[in-house]
């Protein structure tokens, strides 16, 4: 390999520079006001959601499959920026980008919706990048057309597929449909946001105005790779209890374990969030992305043996 690629560099460089690109994300933050906080890792409810699986981690806990429960909640409590580097937790994910655990880079922020996140998240890709072409290492970034694509998943579906699943949606076909027909093209336009998916796929995503078939949700792919997944965050606590007692039921008929709804979640949502929105990038995929790496290990420690 060129020795001015990422993999091909030691071990303790690797995580010398890997170092660098989380401080600076975190600088970033801190420069425009955000909070950092830091949410709790074993909770009562690690989300609800039809196609991820939590980690038991003792009688009645779960590793947190994400920290957006919890950080809501403090979006209730007044905190209008808040950041956190955190760790997230998924049973049964292997392969060369996937990992039972995982390192987030997750932020919400009062007042935005999906098209700032996206802003927001282009400029981050280029302030990683940075970083690392300062240290000699060679990225992807000068490859990809900017500003980057934005592109619905209708539009997305309608191309490659055939058909547009926010018009009659089918899960399975949609999901089976994703992954065969849609994403191996999405490698094609380099750095793309794949926005405006169907609104049964936005579990916690509010829905468009004017287009309520839809969610407002966002998610970026880097040379095929997913990197983060963002949204206009749904606010109403009857809706949002709705779609959990609608997830789990379906969890309960795929023979998965139903997990219990956090009630304090809700009445967070009841007492009042403002309209906000959020994101949760993907600190390991991101650096696999940059660097044109083959797979998750030559970016983090924590893929299993």
């Amino acid at each position: 390999m060129n020795p001015e690629t990422y993999g091909a560099r030691p071990l303790a460089e690797r995580l010398r520079l890997r170092d660098l690109v989380v401080r600076r994300l975190r600088g970033w933050f801190h420069e425009r006001g955000y909070l950092e906080v830091d949410t709790p890792q074993r909770v009562a409810c690690p989300g609800i959601d039809v196609h991820l699986d939590a980690i038991p981690a003792g009688p009645g806990r779960y590793l947190a499959t994400s920290p957006e429960l919890e950080m809501k909640k403090l979006l209730a409590a007044g905190c209008a920026r808040i950041v956190q580097v955190a760790r997230a937790f998924r049973a049964g994910e292997r392969g060369e980008r996937h990992a039972p655990e995982f390192t987030l880079l997750e932020w919400y922020a009062a007042g935005e919706d999906y098209r700032g996140l996206m802003a927001a998240t282009e400029e981050l890709v280029a302030v990683a990048a940075a970083v690392l072409e300062g240290e000699g290492v060679a990225t992807r970034l000068g490859a990809w057309p900017r500003p980057f694509a934005r592109l619905a998943v209708d539009e997305a579906f309608a191309r490659w597929s055939g058909w547009q699943p926010a018009l009659a949606f089918d899960e399975t076909r949609f999901f089976e449909d994703f992954v065969a027909r849609v994403e191996p093209r999405l490698a094609d336009l380099g750095a793309v946001f794949l926005a405006d998916w169907p609104a049964p796929a936005g579990a916690l995503a509010r829905r468009k105005a004017g287009d309520p078939a839809v969610c407002e949700r966002v998610e970026l792919f880097l040379d095929g790779v997913e990197v983060c997944n963002g949204f206009s965050e749904l606010t109403d606590a009857r809706e949002q209890e709705e779609r959990f007692a609608r997830d789990n039921a379906e969890r309960s008929r795929r023979g998965k374990e139903a997990y219990p709804v956090d009630r304090s979640f809700l009445d967070a949502l009841a007492s009042g969030i403002p309209p906000c929105a959020g994101n949760a990038l993907g600190v390991d995929r991101l650096l696999m992305a940059l660097t044109g790496s083959r797979g998750l290990a030559d970016v983090t420690l924590l893929v299993d043996p």
